[in-house]
């Protein structure tokens, strides 16, 4: 009895050192015990002589309302931090070790976990490989020095190294001073040529596609190539999920290649995937790395004839204001001329007509032969002279630009407009989440476009509707390449106000001990500016490949190369002239009847 009290104690020093040293920065400190006496000696040795260092909260694995209930009490759940650690005591590896294995949902894969064996078993590193799915995780063996003092050996377990070198043990750890780094070594530096087999779909632009040469490229592909190659891991890509879905949650289960990742059939994912609160949940994402968005891509409209330009200088309600303007204008002065006694102008009788026709030499910048010599008459002509003058110089001005430019019909610029517009909606079936979003969207314009939206088998399909003259809804990043390969770019643009941005991260299955690895790496390539280099590469490469350069599908930053005129430049000067000789024509039909008019 002695010998077991003296042993509890020498544990309970031996664990408030290392608590004292390594976790001093620690938050709370969760003690779990196989409800063996030993343990419980352990643990009131530990409280009752004050040796712990931090809050503790104790819990028996063995009673009924956790064997019950399961360990995943939020409680314990809410250990699973860098901020806490947890303490798992046994004397009976064989019972602890039963316990863990019928935990169906781990809940330690993020927090510190120390395994402490109160005796040296064998089987005590079977619980340790049982837990090998930590994030971090140590076993503590008891051991003595020659003094015949109790201290600790750390086991570590590498689950990737090649079999017989999957332990490392740190031999009597009784140090002044003991790091977090010390008790919990990085175990996933090296992967040791493990296969990972990801949830993909080779059909992804830019993340994942297929080049010209049928081999896989994209900036997903580049980046895990990197990765790959400093973890010495290998991996095996699937080219299309088995159900042709991407990633939903349909009558609650997660279909697609996400769906894959939840069910633990893959390891991972690196396509384009949004982060989305549910798949939040279901599933770890990494740091997010490249940001996308949906945009709807629709026809472009056509060119304004050019043989119209000579109206489009001024809008309709202008060309209404400018004649009406006239008519009030002719009709003041000829009432001034009537009042002043003046009987003749333009060389004929005085009427409305005549004085129309006088006062238009102004717009058409003629000169007034003579003045009618009434009061009143020369101020009334210098200010519309000054107008005419204004309003002429801004018609000839905007003619010529209308007919060396070419004028483009107005586009579809916001999600609102696209709401108002007869244009149905089109996106591939796919398993997305962005139709049920717009579906049940609370937000008028979105449930607007949500009733206009139908989907689709097939692309084929969907392209058909396209040149039908509908809209076509995916992925902005996606759309360049889907738009390019069928030949559709230069007669599609993309509505400018897009739907749903989102964070684009990796899908690793819940728990997944080496995530935190990859989002080091992936964090690194992101604020390095690695991941825009790729994307560019990759699109730059792409257009290359289809032979269209850097310019191509951008809509708005397309660049205006020099080039000779053409005749269709040049036509502007004679659609003028046409229009200044019909007028021509029409003013000398009026003279002529006047003049009939007058000697008859």
């Amino acid at each position: 009895m002695a010998a077991q009290i003296q042993a509890s104690a020498g544990h309970a020093r031996a664990l408030a050192h290392i608590l004292r040293t390594a976790f001093h920065d620690a938050r709370s400190l969760l003690v779990l015990y196989d409800g063996s006496t030993m343990a419980r000696d352990v643990i009131h040795d530990l409280l009752v002589a004050g040796q712990a260092p931090l809050a503790v909260q104790v819990m028996d694995m063995t009673s009924p309302e956790q064997h019950d209930g399961g360990m995943e009490d939020p409680q314990m759940v809410y250990h699973n931090s860098d901020s806490d650690v947890a303490i798992l005591l046994f004397a009976d590896a064989e019972r602890a070790k039963r316990l863990l294995e019928a935990e169906s949902d781990p809940w330690w894969s993020e927090g510190s976990l120390l395994l402490v064996s109160l005796h040296q078993n064998p089987v005590a590193r079977e619980v340790l490989v049982v837990l090998g799915g930590a994030r971090r995780v140590a076993l503590l063996v008891p051991t003595s020095s020659r003094r015949g003092h109790l201290r600790y050996e750390i086991v570590t377990y590498f689950p990737y190294s090649p079999a017989g070198r999957r332990f490392l043990t740190q031999v009597g750890v009784r140090r002044p001073s003991l790091s977090r780094g010390q008790v919990y070594p990085q175990r996933y530096r090296d992967f040791h040529g493990h296969v990972f087999h990801l949830a993909s779909w080779i059909d992804d632009f830019p993340y994942l596609f297929y080049d010209h040469g049928g081999d896989v490229v994209g900036m997903g592909e580049a980046m895990l190539q990197e990765i790959s190659g400093r973890l010495n891991f290998s991996y095996h890509l699937q080219e299309i999920p088995p159900d042709g879905f991407w990633g939903e949650l349909i009558n609650g289960t997660w279909v697609g290649m996400l769906g894959q990742v939840v069910r633990r059939e893959k390891d991972f994912l690196i396509n384009g995937m949004a982060v989305l609160l549910d798949r939040y949940h279901a599933t770890d994402f990494t740091v997010p790395y490249f940001s996308d968005s949906y945009s709807v891509t629709l026809q472009v409209p056509p060119a304004v004839p050019r043989w119209l330009s000579v109206v489009y200088p001024f809008g309709g309600w202008v060309w209404v204001s400018l004649v009406g303007a006239l008519l009030l204008v002719s009709l003041t002065f000829h009432l001034l001329l009537v009042q002043g006694g003046y009987t003749s102008i333009y060389s004929s009788r005085v009427d409305v007509l005549s004085t129309a026709v006088w006062l238009s030499r102004t717009l058409l910048r003629q000169a007034a032969p003579r003045v009618p010599a009434v009061p009143g008459c020369r101020p009334f002509l210098v200010c519309w002279w000054l107008a005419g003058l204004v309003l002429s110089t801004s018609y000839m001005g905007n003619l010529i630009a209308f007919l060396t430019v070419p004028s483009q019909a107005r586009k579809i610029a916001s999600l609102e407009e696209l709401a108002r517009a007869d244009v149905r909606i089109h996106m591939l079936d796919y398993g997305n989440f962005v139709p049920g979003y717009l579906w049940s969207s609370a937000d008028p314009v979105l449930a607007q476009l949500g009733n206009k939206l139908s989907l689709l088998p097939d692309y084929d399909r969907v392209l058909e509707a396209f040149d039908a003259g509908d809209g076509v809804l995916e992925a902005t990043e996606y759309s360049q390449f889907l738009f390019i390969t069928r030949g559709r770019s230069t007669t599609s643009y993309a509505v400018e106000e897009k739907l749903y941005p989102n964070y684009v991260a990796w899908a690793f299955q819940k728990g997944a001990p080496y995530k935190h690895v990859f989002d080091r790496y992936l964090s690194w390539m992101s604020q390095s500016g690695l991941v825009d280099h790729w994307r560019r590469s990759v699109v730059d490469s792409f257009r290359r490949s289809t032979g269209r350069g850097r310019g191509v599908a951008r809509p708005r930053e397309e660049r205006q190369y020099l080039q000779p005129l053409s005749l269709e430049h040049l036509q502007g000067a004679f659609i003028v002239l046409a229009l200044v000789s019909c007028v021509a024509l029409v003013v000398l039909l009026l003279e002529a009847t006047s003049e009939c008019n007058t000697g008859e």
